[in-house]
């Protein structure tokens, strides 16, 4: 019996289902956790085009759909299931409707695929990028760049141009990993600091150390290097050690029992 037409039926059988976003523990950026962030938050930009002004809002929960507001008809807001909204709203004083809502986009829904939002950057500078459904026929783009600082200023709309809408949040919640849950910068962020301790500190030895045997004894070249000696032998030490760490081990592992005298 052949297998490979069962496994075309698998994905009838059981259909991949995208993985969910979750707000605190961001895979591609070392478990970043931004659940501090969550709940609805709101970014204006207004732009003057006399006689009238227009106004591009977002509203934004990171860690969740944004509840419908009220007061505001369901056709001038985001269907329910949205995480970021972007209205633009036209004014003009004097007319009948002086707050017309012109525009809205629903550009991060919770059923957007995770192949479609994105985590990028370093420690205290990443992106949060999403590809959102087109709109009127134009590709549209939502991203967020969130910057370490001390305070937490909320979101800011930088600009909206050509179906991309662009947002600036500083918070500490950026400035590093704590999903560790001891407020420290976790298990890599301890082992780079380890590794950068060592270097420096290897560093300032050879440095003051040849500079000491140059000024007291008059040093050149090799003689510069400090305990020349012990880093001349240090690598047949180091195959001494790995030997009999193996010899050890093979001697531990091997079989019991007893051994001929004769």
């Amino acid at each position: 019996m052949r297998l490979r037409p069962l496994l075309t039926l698998l994905p009838l059988a059981y259909p991949v289902v995208a993985v969910a976003w979750t707000c605190d523990a961001i895979p591609s950026a070392g478990n970043l956790d931004l659940s501090s962030l969550g709940g609805a938050k709101e970014a204006k930009k207004e732009t003057e085009t006399p006689p009238t002004r227009n106004t591009a809002r977002v509203r934004l929960d990171l860690c969740g759909k944004l509840s419908k507001e009220d007061g505001v008809q369901d056709e001038d807001q985001c269907p329910d299931g949205t995480r970021a909204c972007l209205t633009l709203i036209n004014h003009k004083a004097g007319a009948s409707d002086p707050d017309r809502v012109t525009t809205v986009i629903p550009l991060w829904k919770e059923d957007t695929p995770d192949s479609d939002v994105h985590v990028a950057g370093r420690e205290g500078d990443w992106t949060l990028s999403v590809k959102a459904p087109d709109y009127a026929g134009t590709p549209h783009t939502f991203s967020l760049v969130l910057k370490c600082a001390a305070t937490d200023s909320g979101p800011t709309l930088e600009s909206y141009t050509g179906g991309e809408l662009k947002l600036r949040w500083d918070t500490p919640a950026a400035c590093a990993n704590t999903s560790g849950g001891g407020g420290g910068f976790g298990f890599w962020g301890f082992i780079k600091f380890c590794f950068w301790a060592a270097f420096f500190i290897l560093v300032v030895y050879f440095v003051f150390g040849g500079l000491y045997n140059h000024q007291q004894y008059g040093a050149r070249g090799w003689d510069l290097v400090p305990h020349r000696d012990f880093w001349r032998e240090l690598p047949s030490l180091s195959r001494d050690f790995g030997g009999h760490v193996v010899g050890n081990v093979r001697s531990s592992t091997g079989r019991g029992g007893y051994s001929s005298l004769g």
